[in-house]
């Protein structure tokens, strides 16, 4: 974070106190009749009060976020010989206790910061885990965590970018690396997978293919058939704009190696790691 600038839990602080503050200072006629300046800096406690009062909850809460984190990797070690399980690094495990306590309402989430932290505890596979994989997760969404589980296994997600161009071949991008993935997994928001992508992207976990595309061509079928596609294609906006003629570029989207080493720690059941590098020694 930059100096001087508020992450977006202070921000909601702010807010919160501006808010209170702004109900006693004005008179409830809708007009603005300031209050003696004695009066309004009693209001600031109190006000101060309202809006610290959800962080007051979440710290009451946090001994009771911490015991059921105990329990989820209590489910996660479950199967795991007692003699593999050692501390994990403070770098690590304290600032993963510590998110996971923001998003116990969230199984996407909090599945991941217990695999990360299960994983981490485990002697055989905690060397794989990356320090930055904890920051990456705070920087995840729920959405974004359902993508990712489904290309850990899909291993390729086929996207379509529509453009429209002119005579000359210049053009603009309508929407670009579209894909279905966001209904196939069931996203909250399902037509922001081009975001998601460029998060994912941004973050090291993904890599676009460039001018790649894949080799079986029926797998853009029903993304250039989409409705959300066809859309697009009926916009007669973009037609007055002198580029006439819609264009599909196809492409996809791959795990890179960075990629493939977050979904297997924060991804991947604990047991199933275990088993697949006991498996490899022998």
């Amino acid at each position: 974070m930059a100096d001087g600038m508020l992450n977006e839990q202070e921000l909601e602080i702010v807010k919160e106190v501006a808010k209170e503050v702004a109900k006693d200072v004005y008179a409830d006629a809708g007009k603005p009749i300031m209050k003696p300046a004695g009066e309004l800096v009693g209001l600031i406690p109190r006000a101060i009060k309202a809006a610290l009062e959800p962080v007051e909850k979440w710290v009451l809460q946090r001994e009771y976020n911490v015991a059921e984190t105990k329990k989820l990797l209590e489910e996660k070690l479950s199967n795991t010989s007692p003699e593999l399980i050692e501390s994990p690094e403070p770098y690590i495990a304290v600032p993963a206790l510590q998110y996971i306590s923001y998003c116990m309402d969230n199984n996407e989430l909090r599945d991941m910061y217990a695999n990360l932290l299960a994983n981490s505890m485990n002697k055989i596979v905690k060397n794989g885990v990356h320090p930055g994989f904890v920051e990456i997760i705070k920087q995840l969404s729920p959405d974004e965590a359902k993508v990712l589980r489904h290309l850990a296994v899909r291993k390729v997600i086929p996207t379509v970018t529509l453009r429209y161009e002119n005579e000359k071949r210049s053009g603009i991008d309508v929407i670009r690396n579209f894909s279905n993935v966001g209904e196939i997994v069931k996203c909250e928001y399902p037509f922001e997978i081009s975001k998601y992508l460029d998060n994912m992207i941004r973050l090291g976990l993904v890599k676009d293919s460039g001018l790649s595309s894949l080799t079986d061509k029926s797998r853009y079928d029903n993304l250039k058939t989409h409705p959300h596609i066809q859309e697009y294609l009926e916009e007669e906006t973009i037609l007055q704009t002198g580029y006439n003629t819609p264009v599909f570029k196809e492409g996809f989207m791959t795990l890179t190696d960075y990629g493939k080493s977050f979904c297997e720690i924060c991804l991947t059941p604990i047991n199933v790691i275990t088993v697949e590098i006991k498996e490899n020694i022998k």
